[in-house]
């Protein structure tokens, strides 16, 4: 076999390895951080937010006075049913009870039915990363954990087979050699 061919995919294999493992752990460490940095992640699960937030999006949701929501915010409720929904603000109602608010998706033609009080709010819909959400879900599983290592140990156990058939071609390899002497 080719060494340069086995060097260029051992090399290549290596890499993507490597990419992959970063990805793996820079998705882990932020997923465990945000919570201790006082941010909530929640799944996009429909499209009532698109295009703006598409579904399965990873949002990062931040604790918010519900005095600072303004008409246009996005934020995170948890409804009396407990359902969580990411829509944007479309009315600020304040009333003798308290404040109140009519959300609405950007997808939707009209609002939610009826006003939702501050109570309800969990925080501010800041940043997101679009479909991370299906990442998060699937590793979260033990059949996803399960999966990510067994691509992980095969793409070692690949590089290790490429190297140690780098390493029987060049000791298979007959090198030339130029006549000493005159």
């Amino acid at each position: 076999m080719n060494l340069r061919l086995i060097r260029i995919v051992r090399r290549a294999v290596g890499l993507v390895g490597i990419a992959l493992f970063c990805l793996l752990a820079g998705f882990s460490i932020f997923t465990r951080a945000a919570p201790l940095l006082g941010s909530q992640l929640y799944i996009v699960g429909g499209g009532s937010m698109e295009p703006a937030i598409p579904t399965g999006s990873l949002v990062l949701v931040a604790h918010v006075d519900p005095g600072a929501v303004r008409v246009g915010d996005v934020v995170t409720i948890r409804a009396e049913s407990g359902i969580v929904i990411t829509h944007r603000v479309s009315r600020v109602v304040d009333m003798p009870e308290g404040r109140f608010f009519e959300l609405k998706g950007d997808a939707n033609r009209s609002p939610d039915a009826g006003l939702l009080p501050a109570a309800a709010i969990v925080g501010a819909a800041g940043q997101f990363i679009p479909y991370a959400g299906y990442a998060q879900s699937y590793l979260s599983t033990l059949a996803g954990q399960a999966g990510a290592l067994a691509i992980l140990g095969l793409f070692l156990l690949a590089y290790v087979l490429l190297d140690m058939l780098h390493g029987h071609a060049r000791a298979n390899t007959v090198p030339t050699q130029e006549p000493v002497g005159p």
